[in-house]
């Protein structure tokens, strides 16, 4: 899910898996579906709602079966190619709703499966509606780290994250915040995914997170491209997310985070992409279907129906075969594939082509700049802009502290 699984901030412990120089890229984390429904139809839903329908085929639940041979082959995987941390994200439809035995001998298998080569951490994300106290329990032994779904406050949030009764999620989904938030500090890291859009003010989303008690929290781009482009005018985006950007930095907490700003602004100063959107980096998503289909990032199927299918079965094939397949090669090679214009870009190190799915055009495939160009330029010019302006300023009041300094001593 293009990293959409909440994984824990930069600066705390890395849950990232270790990447092998091997001339090769090998993927970060490996998402399993482990329920192909959802309790929920948001409007904007990539899986049900962008015009895909594999899901209307597969089953409902992924069968233990599946998901211990998945368990099995990430993890003999990892030991093939000398990886010594791997991340198992749960996502659906909603993962919750293969129920509370379910996930319970799926995560002891977890335990009792692991090598001791290999470091076997697990995130989920959910809608939070089921959410109570005995699944947060369950998550808390295990230390898995979960992520919620919120879009700001009810009167936002409700025209898009409804049920299929066309109702709102909010009430329901804030109690499950509520119960995170009065949780243990010794129980794991959590957060929030926000879906971006313009037409509410992305600073009035923060401040209500702020308000309910949340921390660590992400703003997704919305999913559009250019066989589908977004309903705003493409500057707008840009300003929701500077002014997001404006009073997230100026917040005097420095344990708030947004996780794209901190992964852009790790980028601007000198360090590894941390997430797959930003930093001219290879695609390199594993996903696991309920039947046990072997896939790319989940999110290329918003550009076309069937398109993310493989023919490959976790029971059957390594994860190495999905190298073979035309959609995984273009991942791999995400960079060789654009423009000249994105290349010739001067913050093309740091934008690196944006999200691949929102490349896509039926003339070039994914040979485009995003859908969202405008806006991510605009976005990303004015947080170098700010972090050029902090480092002159902390340089000039440096040289100045040093003269009084000199000058007392003197």
């Amino acid at each position: 899910m293009r990293d959409r699984a909440f994984r824990r901030p930069s600066g705390e412990e890395d849950s990232f898996p270790e990447r092998r120089s091997t001339g090769i890229a090998l993927p970060v984390s490996c998402i399993l579906k482990i329920s192909s429904r959802c309790n929920l139809d948001c409007t904007y839903c990539y899986i049900y709602n962008k015009g895909d329908t594999t899901h209307l085929t597969r089953p409902r639940v992924m069968s233990l079966e599946v998901a211990r041979a998945a368990i099995r082959e990430i993890t003999e995987y990892a030991s093939r190619n000398g990886i010594t941390e791997a991340v198992v994200a749960l996502h659906g439809g909603e993962p919750l709703l293969v129920g509370k035995p379910w996930m319970t001998r799926f995560l002891d298998d977890v335990r009792r499966m692991a090598p001791a080569d290999v470091r076997l951490s697990v995130t989920l994300q959910s809608n939070g509606v089921l959410m109570d106290a005995d699944w947060l329990s369950l998550f808390a032994s295990h230390g898995v780290q979960v992520g919620v779904s919120l879009d700001g406050p009810a009167v936002w949030n409700d025209r898009h994250r409804v049920n299929h009764q066309g109702k709102g999620s909010y009430s329901r989904v804030r109690k499950a915040i509520d119960l995170l938030v009065t949780q243990g500090a010794e129980s794991p890291p959590w957060g929030i995914l926000v879906v971006a859009d313009p037409r509410f003010p992305g600073t009035e989303v923060f401040r209500h997170l702020l308000d309910i008690g949340v921390r660590n929290m992400d703003f997704l781009w919305p999913d559009y491209h250019h066989e589908e482009g977004p309903p705003w005018n493409a500057d707008l985006l840009g300003k929701y997310y500077i002014d997001l950007f404006d009073e997230w930095y100026g917040n005097a907490d420095p344990g708030v985070r947004i996780r794209w700003f901190e992964a852009l602004l790790h980028l601007i100063l000198g360090g590894e992409s941390q997430i797959s959107a930003l930093g001219a980096q290879p695609v390199t998503d594993v996903v696991v279907e309920t039947d046990g289909s072997l896939e790319p990032l989940d999110m290329l199927r918003i550009c076309g129906d069937g398109m993310t299918l493989t023919g490959l079965d976790v029971r059957r094939h390594p994860i190495e075969r999905l190298r073979e397949t035309e959609l995984y090669r273009m991942g791999l090679r995400n960079q060789e594939i654009l423009p000249n214009d994105c290349l010739r870009c001067p913050v093309y190190g740091l934008c690196g082509g944006g999200e691949m799915p929102h490349r896509w055009s039926k003339k070039n495939a994914f040979s485009n700049p995003s859908v969202h160009c405008e806006s991510l330029l605009a976005v990303i010019e004015h947080i170098v802009g700010t972090v050029r302006k902090e480092m002159a300023f902390h340089a000039v009041t440096s040289r100045s502290n040093n003269a009084v300094a000199q000058s007392i001593s003197g």
